[in-house]
């Protein structure tokens, strides 16, 4: 079994750590739900969300890798996936903190400067980054190094170049190295492929809520995807399409998936010693 491998080891090799894992948990459960003040028609970013993440993650890697990572690898990998989106779920004053310090680009050339959830949505990685900074202490992460650990892993989920080893080089700290790079990639795809109809669990959502066009169509993607399967060689979407257009979608989806495993994979063998072992996606109906 793939389940909880990081979990078992972080608690075999490092009861400290694993203790700071489990006190951070217990805060998190609450704060995560918060991005649904901003986002009520958005798919899930909860708790649950992010548990499915680190699930993922450890079939990802899988057992004999697992093993080869330290303990504060495990530790940063998890609370990685626990932190990833609770950018999404900022307060308007940390928003407007936040906002001052990050880099937009030319994206306001052509979106409105006013539509914080817009610009909290696309740049959450970064928002996401800026809160764990902020509130390390919060989360008792035991050092500068482990805290900037976090902080890339949780940005590097997405946009990020995982190949820029100034931004993702190996870390430091204490007789560990921490090879940002590769947990980043690993937890890119584990957030990837968190598509399934549990990523719209009833506990959070009821259909007759959810009427925003783009929202209906997401949650009927997700909702086509009965479960997907993680094994050595391959990532398996097992569907049952709520319509016949929902076909064309999941084969859209199925590809988008596969430009994401393709890349994380060359950052994998790039970057480390270790490797992303599934090569391809399958649709199975």
């Amino acid at each position: 079994m793939e389940n909880y491998l990081l979990e078992r080891k972080l608690r075999e090799e490092s009861k400290d750590l694993h203790k700071r894992v489990a006190e951070s948990v217990f805060v998190l459960q609450t704060m995560l739900s918060k991005y649904l003040t901003r986002f009520p028609d958005f798919t899930d970013h909860s708790f649950l969300h992010s548990m499915n993440v680190l699930d993922y993650c450890n079939r990802i890697i899988g057992d004999d890798q697992i093993k080869k990572l330290c303990p504060e690898e495990c530790y940063v990998l998890i609370m990685g996936c626990y932190l990833h989106d609770i950018g999404m779920g900022i307060g308007n004053r940390d928003f407007a903190e936040f906002s001052e310090k990050l880099d937009f680009g030319d994206y306001f050339d052509n979106h409105d400067i006013n539509n914080d959830a817009e610009t909290v949505r696309t740049f959450h990685n970064e928002y996401s980054g800026l809160f764990i900074r902020k509130y390390s202490e919060v989360f008792d992460i035991p050092s500068e190094s482990m805290t900037k650990a976090i902080v890339q892993v949780s940005r590097g989920h997405r946009k990020t170049d995982l190949l820029d080893r100034s931004e993702f080089g190996d870390i430091k700290t204490g007789n560990a190295i921490i090879r940002t790079a590769y947990l980043s990639a690993v937890m890119r795809l584990a957030d990837e492929i968190d598509v399934a109809s549990d990523r719209n669990p009833k506990l959070l959502f009821e259909d007759k809520t959810v009427t925003d066009e783009k929202s209906i169509i997401e949650f009927g993607l997700h909702e086509s995807i009965l479960y997907v399967d993680v094994g050595d060689d391959a990532v398996t979407l097992h569907i049952k399409p709520k319509t016949a257009e929902y076909r064309s979608k999941i084969e859209e989806l199925a590809d988008k998936i596969t430009d994401t495993l393709n890349y994380c994979k060359a950052v994998a063998e790039q970057t480390s010693d270790l490797r992303i072992r599934q090569n391809r996606v399958i649709i199975k109906e």
